[in-house]
Protein backbone atom coordinates (compact mmCIF):
# COMPACT_ATOMS: atom_id res chain seq x y z
CA UNK A 1 0.00 0.00 0.00
CA UNK A 2 0.98 3.50 -0.79
CA UNK A 3 -0.62 6.22 1.16
CA UNK A 4 -0.07 9.13 3.31
CA UNK A 5 -3.67 9.47 4.78
CA UNK A 6 -4.42 8.09 8.15
CA UNK A 7 -7.87 7.45 7.49
CA UNK A 8 -7.23 5.51 4.74
CA UNK A 9 -4.75 3.43 6.37
CA UNK A 10 -7.09 3.08 8.95
CA UNK A 11 -9.50 1.17 6.90
CA UNK A 12 -7.59 -0.80 4.75
CA UNK A 13 -5.47 -2.04 7.84
CA UNK A 14 -8.61 -3.13 9.40
CA UNK A 15 -9.84 -4.77 5.97
CA UNK A 16 -6.55 -7.17 5.47
CA UNK A 17 -6.82 -7.94 9.22
CA UNK A 18 -10.36 -9.02 8.37
CA UNK A 19 -9.42 -11.33 5.37
CA UNK A 20 -6.41 -12.78 7.20
CA UNK A 21 -3.79 -10.51 4.91
CA UNK A 22 -0.75 -9.48 5.20
CA UNK A 23 -0.04 -5.04 4.25
CA UNK A 24 3.04 -3.47 3.90
CA UNK A 25 3.17 0.12 3.22
CA UNK A 26 4.93 3.03 1.36
CA UNK A 27 4.51 6.67 2.02
CA UNK A 28 5.58 7.63 -1.31
CA UNK A 29 5.47 6.72 -5.03
CA UNK A 30 9.63 6.54 -5.43
CA UNK A 31 9.84 4.21 -2.44
CA UNK A 32 6.63 1.97 -3.35
CA UNK A 33 8.10 2.19 -7.01
CA UNK A 34 11.70 0.45 -5.31
CA UNK A 35 9.56 -1.92 -2.93
CA UNK A 36 7.50 -3.68 -6.05
CA UNK A 37 10.52 -3.98 -8.14
CA UNK A 38 12.03 -5.92 -6.40
CA UNK A 39 9.44 -8.34 -4.95
CA UNK A 40 6.19 -10.50 -6.24
CA UNK A 41 3.25 -8.54 -5.03
CA UNK A 42 -0.57 -10.16 -4.83
CA UNK A 43 -2.22 -6.81 -4.49
CA UNK A 44 -1.34 -3.01 -4.59
CA UNK A 45 -3.43 -0.54 -2.65
CA UNK A 46 -2.55 2.96 -3.97
CA UNK A 47 -4.00 6.68 -2.52
CA UNK A 48 -4.50 8.30 -6.08
CA UNK A 49 -4.22 11.88 -4.47
CA UNK A 50 -0.24 11.48 -4.24
CA UNK A 51 1.80 12.81 -7.04
CA UNK A 52 3.04 10.04 -9.81
CA UNK A 53 0.38 7.75 -9.28
CA UNK A 54 -1.00 6.86 -12.69
CA UNK A 55 2.73 6.59 -13.69
CA UNK A 56 2.83 3.67 -11.14
CA UNK A 57 -0.02 1.85 -11.88
CA UNK A 58 1.73 2.40 -16.16
CA UNK A 59 4.72 1.14 -14.68
CA UNK A 60 3.30 -2.08 -13.01
CA UNK A 61 1.31 -2.87 -15.93
CA UNK A 62 4.11 -2.59 -18.35
CA UNK A 63 6.77 -4.83 -16.32
CA UNK A 64 7.08 -8.02 -15.76
CA UNK A 65 6.97 -9.42 -11.94
CA UNK A 66 3.43 -7.76 -10.80
CA UNK A 67 1.77 -6.84 -14.56
CA UNK A 68 -1.01 -8.91 -12.95
CA UNK A 69 -1.13 -7.35 -9.70
CA UNK A 70 -4.72 -6.45 -8.51
CA UNK A 71 -4.50 -2.72 -8.13
CA UNK A 72 -6.60 -0.60 -5.90
CA UNK A 73 -6.82 2.78 -6.82
CA UNK A 74 -8.44 5.09 -3.98
CA UNK A 75 -9.88 8.20 -5.33
CA UNK A 76 -9.65 11.92 -4.40
CA UNK A 77 -12.00 14.32 -4.68
CA UNK A 78 -13.86 14.77 -8.34
CA UNK A 79 -11.74 12.03 -9.73
CA UNK A 80 -13.20 9.93 -12.22
CA UNK A 81 -13.75 6.09 -11.68
CA UNK A 82 -13.14 5.38 -15.72
CA UNK A 83 -10.04 7.63 -16.17
CA UNK A 84 -8.52 5.18 -13.36
CA UNK A 85 -9.81 1.53 -14.36
CA UNK A 86 -8.63 2.99 -18.07
CA UNK A 87 -4.90 3.41 -16.46
CA UNK A 88 -5.13 -0.44 -15.19
CA UNK A 89 -6.67 -0.12 -11.81
CA UNK A 90 -9.13 -3.31 -11.18
CA UNK A 91 -11.10 -1.79 -8.13
CA UNK A 92 -12.28 1.75 -6.67
CA UNK A 93 -11.93 2.51 -3.50
CA UNK A 94 -14.26 6.14 -3.17
CA UNK A 95 -13.80 8.58 0.11
CA UNK A 96 -15.01 8.17 2.43
CA UNK A 97 -13.53 5.19 3.19
CA UNK A 98 -15.82 2.46 4.37
CA UNK A 99 -14.21 -0.51 6.32
CA UNK A 100 -16.75 -3.35 5.11
CA UNK A 101 -16.53 -1.67 1.44
CA UNK A 102 -13.05 -2.45 1.05
CA UNK A 103 -13.24 -5.41 3.17
CA UNK A 104 -16.06 -7.10 0.55
CA UNK A 105 -13.16 -6.35 -2.50
CA UNK A 106 -10.50 -7.99 -0.69
CA UNK A 107 -12.43 -11.28 -0.66
CA UNK A 108 -13.58 -10.86 -4.66
CA UNK A 109 -10.29 -10.05 -5.29
CA UNK A 110 -9.02 -13.30 -3.57
CA UNK A 111 -9.77 -15.29 -5.74
CA UNK A 112 -8.02 -13.50 -8.86
CA UNK A 113 -5.11 -13.45 -6.42
CA UNK A 114 -4.86 -16.89 -6.47
CA UNK A 115 -4.85 -17.97 -9.70
CA UNK A 116 -2.19 -15.53 -10.05
CA UNK A 117 0.21 -16.94 -7.43
CA UNK A 118 -0.98 -20.65 -9.30
CA UNK A 119 0.61 -19.44 -12.23
CA UNK A 120 3.80 -18.53 -10.54
CA UNK A 121 4.11 -21.58 -8.47
CA UNK A 122 7.08 -23.94 -9.46
CA UNK A 123 7.26 -27.31 -8.90
CA UNK A 124 10.78 -29.24 -8.92
CA UNK A 125 11.10 -31.28 -12.17
CA UNK A 126 14.20 -32.76 -13.23
CA UNK A 127 13.97 -34.00 -16.89
CA UNK A 128 15.29 -33.82 -19.58
CA UNK A 129 14.63 -30.96 -21.97
CA UNK A 130 15.37 -30.81 -25.70
CA UNK A 131 15.88 -27.23 -27.13
CA UNK A 132 16.70 -25.52 -30.24
CA UNK A 133 17.78 -22.01 -31.41
CA UNK A 134 17.30 -21.27 -35.04
CA UNK A 135 19.62 -24.02 -36.79
CA UNK A 136 21.42 -25.11 -32.96
CA UNK A 137 20.22 -27.84 -31.20
CA UNK A 138 20.79 -28.25 -27.65
CA UNK A 139 20.30 -30.26 -24.31
CA UNK A 140 19.25 -29.24 -20.83
CA UNK A 141 18.11 -30.42 -17.72
CA UNK A 142 15.09 -29.07 -15.74
CA UNK A 143 15.52 -28.00 -12.44
CA UNK A 144 11.43 -26.90 -11.72
CA UNK A 145 7.93 -26.20 -13.74
CA UNK A 146 5.34 -23.82 -13.33
CA UNK A 147 1.98 -22.84 -15.82
CA UNK A 148 4.10 -19.75 -17.34
CA UNK A 149 7.99 -21.28 -17.93
CA UNK A 150 10.49 -23.40 -16.32
CA UNK A 151 14.09 -23.31 -15.22
CA UNK A 152 16.92 -25.65 -16.80
CA UNK A 153 20.46 -26.15 -16.71
CA UNK A 154 22.05 -25.81 -19.67
CA UNK A 155 26.00 -26.19 -20.72
CA UNK A 156 25.66 -22.90 -23.32
CA UNK A 157 25.11 -19.85 -22.87
CA UNK A 158 21.68 -18.58 -24.03
CA UNK A 159 21.58 -15.06 -24.13
CA UNK A 160 18.58 -13.44 -22.73
CA UNK A 161 15.21 -12.46 -25.11
CA UNK A 162 16.29 -15.43 -27.53
CA UNK A 163 13.42 -17.06 -28.65
CA UNK A 164 13.97 -20.82 -28.17
CA UNK A 165 11.88 -24.00 -29.00
CA UNK A 166 11.49 -26.42 -26.40
CA UNK A 167 10.39 -29.99 -26.01
CA UNK A 168 10.56 -32.38 -23.04
CA UNK A 169 8.33 -35.27 -21.26
CA UNK A 170 6.18 -35.17 -18.28
CA UNK A 171 6.22 -37.45 -15.89
CA UNK A 172 3.46 -39.86 -16.87
CA UNK A 173 1.53 -36.60 -18.19
CA UNK A 174 2.34 -36.72 -21.77
CA UNK A 175 4.91 -34.77 -24.69
CA UNK A 176 5.25 -30.69 -24.36
CA UNK A 177 6.45 -28.76 -26.85
CA UNK A 178 6.32 -25.01 -27.92
CA UNK A 179 8.20 -21.85 -28.56
CA UNK A 180 9.45 -19.52 -25.58
CA UNK A 181 11.94 -16.62 -24.08
CA UNK A 182 14.66 -16.75 -22.58
CA UNK A 183 13.93 -14.33 -19.67
CA UNK A 184 16.51 -14.27 -17.32
CA UNK A 185 20.02 -15.94 -17.07
CA UNK A 186 22.73 -16.63 -14.03
CA UNK A 187 26.65 -17.32 -13.85
CA UNK A 188 25.84 -20.60 -12.78
CA UNK A 189 24.50 -21.83 -16.16
CA UNK A 190 20.52 -21.76 -15.12
CA UNK A 191 17.74 -19.72 -17.53
CA UNK A 192 14.26 -19.12 -17.08
CA UNK A 193 12.09 -19.87 -20.17
CA UNK A 194 8.95 -18.39 -20.43
CA UNK A 195 6.34 -20.19 -22.13
CA UNK A 196 4.49 -18.42 -25.44
CA UNK A 197 2.94 -21.06 -27.39
CA UNK A 198 2.20 -24.60 -26.23
CA UNK A 199 1.81 -26.95 -29.34
CA UNK A 200 -0.97 -29.72 -29.60
CA UNK A 201 -2.41 -31.05 -26.30
CA UNK A 202 0.49 -29.29 -24.10
CA UNK A 203 -2.14 -27.18 -22.52
CA UNK A 204 -4.03 -30.02 -21.19
CA UNK A 205 -0.90 -32.53 -20.42
CA UNK A 206 0.65 -29.21 -17.88
CA UNK A 207 -2.65 -27.93 -16.67
CA UNK A 208 -3.17 -32.13 -15.62
CA UNK A 209 0.15 -32.17 -14.22
CA UNK A 210 0.07 -28.73 -12.42
CA UNK A 211 -3.10 -29.73 -10.86
CA UNK A 212 -2.30 -32.73 -9.58
CA UNK A 213 0.77 -31.07 -7.71
CA UNK A 214 -1.31 -28.73 -6.49
CA UNK A 215 -2.49 -31.86 -4.05
CA UNK A 216 1.06 -31.58 -3.03
CA UNK A 217 1.85 -29.90 0.33
CA UNK A 218 2.80 -26.34 0.38
CA UNK A 219 6.19 -27.56 1.55
CA UNK A 220 7.05 -29.27 -1.46
CA UNK A 221 6.05 -25.84 -3.84
CA UNK A 222 8.65 -23.61 -4.73
CA UNK A 223 7.60 -19.88 -5.10
CA UNK A 224 9.49 -17.38 -7.52
CA UNK A 225 10.65 -15.26 -4.89
CA UNK A 226 12.87 -18.07 -3.61
CA UNK A 227 14.54 -18.41 -7.76
CA UNK A 228 17.29 -16.40 -8.89
CA UNK A 229 16.10 -13.75 -11.64
CA UNK A 230 11.90 -14.11 -11.01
Amino acid sequence: MVCNDSLVFKAVTEAISAVNGRLNCAANIVSARDYIARRKIDGIVIDMTLPGTLDLIDRVRRGSSNKFSVIFACLGPNMEPQFVVRAGANFIVTRPTDISQIERMFRVAASMMAAEKRRFFRYPLMVPVQLRIGEQALDGTMANLSEGGMAIWCLQDLARESTIQFSFELPFGGLIQGHGEIAWATAEGTFGIKFHILQDQAYTHLSGWLARCNQLPESARIHPSMLTGT
